[in-house]
């Protein structure tokens, strides 16, 4: 949850550069509605590119590897996600910064839930993997 802590402080901060201080206005009017396009289609295709990314990878975790192998491809496929989805929250923080338009706080906000509910728990990731009583066992 480091990159959780890491995006939100980001995020923190951008918020009070922004209260303080205004937007960092560098780019001509017509270039916001540009930047804010960008972040939407990133948000847009971003999500279910990470979506679909994971369970492709988790589909093809054979289930006769070892758990520690199970594992480590997991955590492969759930940093990919996860790395995906803090750049498109970074890159409407920034979007907020240049502009201070509330609307990629918003989008910030979409991407700051989807961190928390994807958040690898036990029953996530024995779910997912769908482990072997024994597995969920050795897994706790």
């Amino acid at each position: 949850m480091l990159i959780l802590g890491s995006m939100s402080m980001a995020a923190v901060l951008t918020m009070y550069l922004v209260f303080k201080t205004g937007g960092i206005h560098i780019f001509e009017p017509d270039s916001l509605n540009m930047i804010k396009s960008l972040v939407i289609i990133a948000l847009l295709v971003g999500i279910p590119v990470s979506h679909i990314f994971y369970h492709k990878k988790i589909k093809h975790i054979n289930e006769s590897l070892k758990l520690a192998q199970k594992i480590a491809m997991f955590r492969v496929a759930f940093i990919v996600r996860i790395v995906m989805l803090e750049g498109i929250g970074l890159l409407s923080t920034i979007g907020y910064l240049v502009t201070a338009d509330k609307s990629f706080l918003y989008m910030f906000g979409v991407v700051f839930i989807l961190f928390i509910i994807h958040a690898p728990t036990r029953q996530r990731i024995s779910s997912d993997l769908a482990l072997s009583e024994e597995d969920k066992e050795a897994l706790n």
